[in-house]
């Protein structure tokens, strides 16, 4: 997630200071002083600058070599619309270029005592992390948050460890309490930016291959009624707990879990459940630096042996147009058949199971969203989360009427 929506959701500036400053610490052995402040002006004397692009979702320093700006460079000088890619690009180039870097930059991070080599580097927000890419030693630090929960961190490092041929970049060294890593630093384009499709399309090829290596490894047999018992009581918790749902919206949630829940036990049974990486979109699979590369593991967790492929195929990452998508899929005219009736424990051809994992979808989505959304530091429900509640609302009759 951009910066320019974390902006949004959270107070990034007062994390990030306490992200840097307690990393920093550890890594290099002696105190460190973050402040995050809105415009560029320099700052007090002794500190070393940092220019924010949260459109680019990037910090940098002035006069930064070229190398450390590539991966925003390549990701973000395309897009998915054509008609906006020569935009991206006059943008992009004005933004990382000298004299416009601090022109478009909207605020500033100063750091004491200086980093060295910090014009071979370049900080990265996210959703549940900071990435510290370091051309220098050629490596990238990822840190939890400070203030967010660390078993997304943890779980990624379990599987990445355990599972050596996943196609992810090999974790280099691990901090003492696991709330950070470090990891080989790979430079490669999203195949959703990437101008030939058949690049794209070839490098998904590669990649769901060690994908179903790793649920063959990982697959368990339950009942359908005691995995979404499990879910639905999850839910159930994060729902009750959550400070920023209103008292209509926690019911409205309620009612669309039980009838989500009544839908995806209608075929009853064994499920076969997996280690999914969680997160299988095309803005995490890379092309390039030997790869392709599946990244960004952090969601990885048990799901049904189908969760990737429903991820990738009707991309729920973007809300946006998800009932429409699902129409789509429930009337059987979808082009998601090609790869999901081939999908390992998916039964996709036949409606009833259809339904029932679609649903059992919708419930591991609500989870996964309501936890994201699990923190005290937010101020505001993340726009994703909203916008799936929103094409909830569309979905469910959908459900009903099929």
């Amino acid at each position: 997630m951009r910066m320019s929506l974390l902006f949004q959701r959270e107070p990034f500036g007062k994390i990030l200071e306490r992200t840097l400053a307690d990393f920093l610490a550890v890594r290099f052995g002696q105190p460190f002083r973050v402040t995050w402040r809105q415009g560029t002006r320099n700052g007090r004397d002794g500190s070393q600058s940092w220019l924010c692009n949260p459109y680019l979702n990037i910090i940098f320093r002035p006069g930064i070599q070229r190398e450390p700006l590539l991966p925003a460079i390549y990701e973000f000088s395309r897009s998915a619309r054509p008609w906006r890619t020569p935009l991206n690009m006059l943008y992009v180039a004005l933004a990382t270029g000298r004299i416009g870097a601090r022109c478009l930059a909207n605020a500033t991070v100063d750091i004491e005592p200086p980093l060295f080599h910090a014009e071979e580097m370049v900080i990265i927000g996210g959703n549940h992390h900071i990435r510290l890419l370091d051309y220098h030693r050629r490596c990238c630090c990822v840190i939890t948050k400070s203030g967010f929960c660390d078993v997304f961190r943890q779980n990624e490092i379990a599987v990445r460890r355990s599972y050596p041929y996943l196609p992810a970049p090999r974790i280099v060294e691990c901090g003492e309490k696991g709330n950070w890593y470090s990891e080989e630093l790979i430079l490669g384009t999203p195949v959703n930016r990437l101008k030939d499709q058949r690049q794209a399309r070839e490098a998904v090829r590669q990649i769901v291959p060690r994908l179903f290596a790793l649920y063959e490894s990982t697959q368990k047999t339950k009942r359908v009624d005691e995995y979404v018992g499990n879910i639905v009581g999850r839910i159930d918790l994060l729902i009750g707990r959550n400070h920023l749902l209103s008292h209509p919206q926690r019911e409205n949630l309620k009612g669309v879990v039980k009838k989500l829940a009544r839908s995806a036990v209608e075929q009853p049974g064994d499920i076969s459940i997996v280690q999914a990486h969680g997160d299988f979109q095309p803005a995490n699979i890379l092309v390039g630096d030997g790869g392709p590369w599946l990244i960004d593991w952090e969601y990885t967790t048990r799901r049904q042996s189908g969760y990737d492929g429903l991820v990738h195929v009707f991309s729920s990452r973007r809300s946006s147009g998800l009932a429409l998508r699902f129409r789509e899929a429930l009337a059987g005219s979808t082009m998601a058949d090609s790869l999901l009736s081939s999908w390992p424990g998916m039964e996709w051809r036949d409606h009833g199971r259809r339904r029932a994992t679609l649903a059992l979808f919708l419930l591991e989505e609500m989870d996964l969203k309501l936890t994201e959304n699990d923190n005290p530091l937010f101020t505001f429900l993340d726009a994703g989360f909203q916008s799936f509640s929103h094409e909830l609302a569309s979905i469910i009759p959908l459900m009903e009427s099929c």
